[in-house]
């Protein structure tokens, strides 16, 4: 049987892994959905031309 007790004692967290919510989610960074709605409205300049 798993002793909780002694696992947590023994918990280290994982290297690198210490970012927080705000780093995590900080919308200074494109992710995907930016990067298509970009070329989608790039696509729409570029046809009405």
């Amino acid at each position: 049987m798993i002793d909780f007790e002694m696992e947590l004692k023994k918990f280290r967290p994982a290297l690198g892994v210490e970012i927080g919510d705000n780093e995590m989610f900080d919308d200074d960074v494109k992710d995907i959905t930016d990067l298509v709605a970009e070329m989608v409205e790039e696509l729409k300049e570029t046809d009405n031309r």
